[in-house]
């Protein structure tokens, strides 16, 4: 598989995906956020347009590929754990949360997030207490629902 980026000026960039067993998978990234996605079966033949996503569709997509993706689907699984995603959330410089500790942060208590582990340079903590520090530049991996991750975003870069 072959990926070729291309900027459009004025529209944004292309991603072509070229196939060993043929086929071209291109996405147009749009400066508006939006996403189209054509298939071409044949180097010499039209593309076809499939489908416009927009930003958080597309979001899900990208996590659906990367195995982040968790929509339980069994009946008799707990209805709380239902639309939740897991994502990796990288925590800025100038975040109001660095140098606090989780606890002293209420990150489950004020959007209903978990932190489920910490990524730090080279170092994984996984399942952390509520005394460990959250540092710049950690990439906090974090399970919640969409409003939770939306609350989450907003904490994170409170000034």
């Amino acid at each position: 598989m072959k990926v070729f980026e291309t900027q459009l000026p004025g529209v944004g960039r292309r991603y072509q995906v070229s196939f060993p067993d043929g086929g071209t998978f291109t996405i147009v990234v749009h400066n508006d956020g939006s996403r189209k996605v054509f298939w071409r079966d044949d180097p010499d033949g039209d593309s076809e347009e499939l489908f416009t996503a927009g930003e958080r569709d597309a979001q899900k997509l990208a996590e659906i590929f990367e195995g982040v993706f968790f929509e339980p689907v069994a009946d008799d699984l707990d209805d709380a754990l239902s639309g939740a995603r897991v994502k990796w959330v990288a925590i800025p410089d100038d975040s109001p949360v660095v140098g606090q500790t989780i606890g002293d942060v209420g990150i489950r208590t004020r959007t209903g997030i978990s932190i489920l582990a910490i990524e730090r340079a080279d170092q994984i903590i996984a399942n952390p207490t509520p005394e460990t520090q959250l540092l710049a530049d950690d990439v906090i991996v974090v399970v919640g629902e969409d409003d939770a991750h939306q609350e989450l975003d907003t904490l994170l870069s409170r000034s």
